[in-house]
């Protein structure tokens, strides 16, 4: 399991350590100990801290507010709650346990926001009220479509869901190197999603990593336009129930979101896209 320092984790998050130390000393945050008095975050103290900057930028929450949301959120998953890392773990793994259990907590957040019941959530979006409730406490089994309908039901978008507040810059523009691109939370096995800018409150932006045979399982809608440019790999996509369009390296397709999509990798080589939505309604 991975170790981080309260810089780290400042950095990570797009907080200050004056705010990390305020959080601590209000119980928001435990974080561990060393020998030497020394602050150590593990994975999940990480995605405890993406989930309380969620709360605050988003949601709005104070932090008495803050801590019920917590509260709750641990009560209702005690006894069934994801299971932590193994010691033998890889950092990666680790990371992507923190980060799937981080995206229920948010999912559960903003049902909660909206006022929705477990089941009215159910009868809104057609999806059983066991599946809803089993990615609130993992993160875990949910599809790309699935996600869709749920965000949406919550008056909300999976990106404003998924991403991580950008970290507050004087810069006139955003400059993101290869390998420091944002993780968004896994939608899904094999589905990889970069965040590419941040910091325009109008444009999603990202770079998709499919492996073969990933696909949405089902198709979504929501407002706004979107471009997808297939930089390696071969695509299929189902647009307003059309017949599917096989999109290959260097290949575009462009539609409006509120038609029907659905989409699914060809072949066996892994897909990349450059995926591009205005506004941030994905």
């Amino acid at each position: 399991m991975s170790e981080y320092r309260i810089g780290d984790v400042a950095r990570l998050t797009g907080t200050n350590i004056s705010t990390l130390r305020l959080w601590e000393q209000h119980g928001l945050l435990v974080p561990a100990r060393t020998e030497t008095g020394q602050r150590v975050y593990s994975d999940a103290d990480l995605a405890r801290v993406s989930h309380i900057v969620r709360l605050r930028q988003i949601n709005g929450l104070n932090m008495p507010a803050i801590r019920r949301v917590l509260e709750e959120s641990q009560a209702g998953s005690a006894s069934t709650a994801p299971p932590s890392p193994a010691s033998g773990a890889t950092a990666s793994q680790a990371r992507e346990i923190a980060d799937a259990a981080a995206l229920g907590l948010r999912f559960r957040t903003a049902r909660r926001s909206a006022d929705l019941s477990l089941k009215e959530a159910s009868d809104e979006t057609s999806l059983p009220v066991s599946f809803i409730s089993t990615f609130e406490r993992t993160g875990r089994g949910a599809t790309v479509a699935s996600l869709k309908l749920l965000a949406t039901c919550y008056g909300t978008s999976l990106t404003a869901l998924s991403e991580v507040p950008p970290k507050p810059s004087r810069n006139a523009a955003e400059v993101v190197r290869k390998g420091q691109e944002i993780h968004a939370p896994s939608f899904g096995a094999g589905i990889q999603i970069l965040q590419l800018a941040t910091s325009l409150p109008s444009l999603d932006c990202q770079k998709w990593v499919l492996a073969p045979g990933a696909r949405s399982e089902g198709a979504y809608t929501h407002h706004g336009e979107e471009c997808i440019h297939v930089i390696a790999g071969e695509f299929s996509i189902t647009v307003d129930l059309a017949a599917p369009v096989t999109l290959r390296a260097g290949d575009s397709i462009s539609f409006l979101s509120g038609r029907p999509h659905s989409w699914k990798v060809v072949g066996e080589e892994t897909v990349e896209l450059f995926w591009v939505n205005t506004p941030k309604s994905f």
